[in-house]
């Protein structure tokens, strides 16, 4: 893997940013386009996207930091984004509220909207994961298998010289199968919101999935005091989401088919 896609003058351009550039484009687009439909204020829906999206950024990196700490020197290589180094979960845990009391202030139909970025958030996380790869993060465990990848380029984070799980890879397939699922769902949900637990369902779980062959160990265990070295910290964050996402999917559905019956 080649980190750096091309110089401007000194200044290297890494893959791992543009991937991640494309896929705010991408997620703005498709909110875009999706929003239209529901008639919603166009420069309401931007500034949704525009301020979650950098609460997101720097939670992820927040997280990451916490995670990495011993190995970053000083204030510059926190805030160094452009060679990799963002935590999903962190983005989450940050920019789902900012987001949701954004949505509030601008009077914008909250779970309706969050369907319509539940169509569109996997497809660009599943575009940034392309850059995990080239970057080197979030790497698997040493494999056999025929499609494992070797790194030996010197900016790359992964072991070099040992043939790994294409874990980044893993993590795009399934996040661009669960953008396809939640399209293909979205014209036929039973309330508004299923679609944004729907994603959330299957995102937990594809991730606890993959956690199993993912090699980089720093991100901690879950509640290891209690545990041990069971769960890591993003496979406990999975389950926790998955069961908070299943419970309000049950929830939903039952007001929706009372809310039916109510009308017959």
């Amino acid at each position: 893997m080649h980190p750096i896609l091309f110089h401007i003058g000194d200044i290297p351009v890494f893959i791992y940013g543009v991937q991640g550039a494309l896929g705010f484009i991408v997620v703005t687009l498709l909110i875009l386009r999706r929003s239209r439909a529901l008639f919603l204020n166009r420069d309401k829906v931007v500034d949704v996207i525009f301020w979650t999206s950098i609460t997101a950024v720097v939670g992820a990196r927040a997280v990451f930091v916490y995670q990495n700490l011993d190995a970053l020197q000083g204030v510059g290589d926190w805030v160094n984004i452009r060679a990799g180094g963002l935590v999903f979960y962190g983005a989450l845990l940050t920019g789902l509220p900012v987001g949701a009391l954004l949505v509030w202030r601008h009077r914008l139909p909250f779970y309706a909207f969050t369907d319509v970025v539940a169509t569109a958030l996997p497809i660009s996380h599943a575009i940034s994961r392309l850059g995990c790869l080239a970057a080197g993060c979030c790497y698997g465990t040493p494999s056999v298998l025929p499609w494992a990848v070797t790194y030996s380029h010197p900016l790359t984070d992964a072991p070099h010289g040992v043939s790994l799980h294409p874990t980044q890879l893993y993590a795009a397939l399934y996040l661009f199968a669960i953008g396809a699922a939640c399209n293909w769902f979205y014209n036929r949900k039973s309330f508004d919101g299923q679609v944004m637990w729907l994603y959330l369902v299957l995102y937990a779980v594809a991730r606890s999935l993959n956690e199993v062959v993912r090699g980089d160990v720093e991100r901690g265990w879950f509640l290891e005091d209690w545990l041990g070295q069971t769960l890591t910290t993003s496979q406990g964050l999975s389950i926790l989401l998955a069961c908070a996402a299943l419970g309000v999917f049950w929830w939903g559905a039952r007001r929706a088919k009372a809310a039916r019956s109510a009308k017959k």
